[in-house]
């Protein structure tokens, strides 16, 4: 195995494997730390649920998954976290990636969140959404990981152990020798995290570069996308053979959004102007049975062949609230499990077959609630897309969306992709999805 990628939540992981599909590479995509890998794949993608969870718990999932990695062969680790650096000053991105490091025994390691293509940047160790400074953006008011703060430098050093640096802009551009210097000359200075700076995709390109020789390596899906190339130039991997393609999966389809972004909240009401949207009162969620009231909702539209979505998601001042009424991490998890009992029978009876799924922590519940525990990931076709299949004897088409990405239009086109093979979806552009 040349690449093992560990990812911090479920989302993120199948962009990640899409990514490294769409570049030719054979991936293999497991959830969780149970089961066993076939090592036939020359990457692997380990997604966990520990953006969210207690701090020791997380390190010692992914230590866990770690030594998975090296005892398949490993020689390149990733560990793969949000665009927007999601984590709090107690992690939990710092104590899982220095316990990796204490795995790996690793003397340094760098930390780039950059997605340029959805124009999540950082400049100077500042992170930006489009043009706006990441403290200033919708993200202020995440319901679990509030980013308060756009410098990342400061964010990272209150969640680690080891000093942090940067390397800034200026020295990025020169390209992978100056990066390669600069890393270097930090790790002389006792700073072994550093955030590097990358504003347009040359740089990750140049980052990429640099880094591939790495032992560990941490960042967004959208660096790791370009190490095919620099493993390729290095005589690592073929060009000889390519992944599967995926089945194509036609059948009922529904939306599950958990997700509370804006991004979210509007492809849901898009996706409300032609199909039929229930927007659950979550204020009922302790005291009615509302997914069986969404499960009667949802019978005759299924079987008339009409799309539907399901939601928990809610704007900020409903969010807040709810949190207020019945506590942050209470409201959290009831909406996680009332999405994940319905998948469970929305699926396990028959209705649906097509299913997309919006928010990584509900992603994550969703699948364990199914038993759904490996994937076959198709090539990325844009931002916020990540179609996969769940194999079996009655094969689930999947999309899992991460809550802050993709169009509005997302959720309709997304199932039409599924009725395709992967081949033809690989014709889909991205301006489409």
């Amino acid at each position: 195995m040349l690449f093992g990628a560990i990812a911090d939540d479920i989302t993120g992981g199948v962009e990640l494997a899409s990514m490294l599909v769409a570049a030719g590479v054979r991936t293999e995509f497991h959830i969780g730390n149970g089961g066993a890998m076939t090592k036939e794949a020359p990457a692997t993608v380990i997604a966990l649920k520990t953006r969210v969870a207690a701090p020791d718990l997380a390190v010692a999932s992914v230590r866990k998954a770690t030594e998975r990695l090296k005892s398949a062969g490993c020689r390149h680790f990733f560990f793969k976290y949000c665009a927007t650096f999601d984590s709090t000053p107690e992690g939990n991105i710092g104590p899982c990636v220095e316990g990796m490091m204490d795995s790996l025994k690793a003397h340094n390691t760098i930390f780039c969140p950059s997605f340029c293509e959805f124009g999540r940047t950082v400049y100077q160790g500042h992170h930006f959404v489009d043009e706006v400074p990441l403290s200033e953006s919708p993200k202020r008011h995440d319901p679990l990981t509030p980013m308060t703060d756009s410098n990342l430098v400061r964010v990272l050093q209150a969640q680690s152990r080891r000093r942090v640096g940067l390397v800034p802009y200026q020295i990025v551009t020169r390209g992978a020798a100056a990066i390669k210097s600069a890393l270097q000359s930090l790790v002389e200075a006792g700073r072994p995290l550093a955030i590097v700076d990358a504003v347009v995709e040359d740089n990750l390109r140049a980052i990429a570069e640099a880094t591939a020789e790495l032992a560990l390596a941490t960042g967004n899906s959208s660096v790791a996308a370009h190490y095919p190339e620099a493993w390729r130039r290095r005589g690592w991997i073929s060009s000889d053979e390519a992944p599967d393609p995926l089945p194509a999966i036609d059948g009922p389809a529904a939306v599950l959004a958990g997700s509370c972004a804006e991004a979210t909240l509007r492809q849901l009401a898009l996706f409300g102007e032609r199909h039929p949207v229930l927007r659950l009162d979550m204020d009922r969620a302790f005291t009615a049975d509302i997914v069986a009231e969404a499960l009667d909702w949802a019978a005759p539209h299924l079987e008339s062949g009409t799309p539907i979505a399901i939601a928990t998601g809610a704007e900020p001042e409903i969010v807040a609230r709810l949190q207020e009424t019945h506590g942050r991490k209470a409201i959290a998890s009831r909406a996680e499990e009332i999405l994940a009992e319905l998948a469970h029978a929305l699926v396990g009876r028959g209705r649906v077959r097509r299913l997309v799924v919006a928010g990584g922590e509900t992603s994550g519940s969703i699948l364990a609630r199914l038993g759904i525990r490996r994937l076959a990931v198709g090539p990325y076709a844009g931002a916020g897309l990540s179609r996969c299949v769940a194999a079996g004897e009655d094969p689930i088409g999947l999309v899992l969306k991460s809550g802050k990405l993709g169009k509005p239009d997302i959720f309709e086109r997304a199932i039409e992709a599924m009725a395709q093979s992967s081949n033809a979806q690989a014709d889909l552009s991205r301006a489409r999805l």
